[in-house]
């Protein structure tokens, strides 16, 4: 008898895991389809050269990305809706662009930033 209960304990466990599993998974695939990405290049307002380091941060978010060599960056895991995308640098200028965040288009935004001494 004490096999049988040991049996039925172990089942009911694993049952309740499987199903807690099978929930988180589903609860991260809806996450995924409702969100997006946006990418794009930053770059010097007045040379119009890219600039790598550059941090751009969501606004009301710790999404956080900083642009590559070749100023090009990408956030992923947006929400559809307005955004503040805030871009700063050092001894530049800090920007804050507005974008619309579409689910069905790509969502490609290109900053020009300014120098402090500009």
């Amino acid at each position: 008898m004490k096999k049988v209960a040991i049996l039925l304990v172990s089942f009911l466990f694993f049952s309740v895991s499987f199903v807690n599993a099978t929930n988180e998974e589903t609860a991260t695939v809806e996450n995924a389809v409702m969100t997006t990405s946006i990418s794009g290049k930053v770059f010097d307002k007045i040379t119009g050269e890219a600039l790598a380091g550059v941090k751009l941060t969501v606004a009301g978010s710790e999404k956080s990305v900083y642009s590559d060599f070749d100023g090009n960056f990408e956030i992923d895991g947006v929400q559809q809706g307005n955004l503040e995308l805030a871009a700063s640098y050092i001894s530049y200028k800090n920007k804050v662009e507005l974008i619309n965040i579409d689910l069905s288009k790509s969502n490609t935004v290109n900053i020009k930033i300014e120098s402090i001494s500009e």
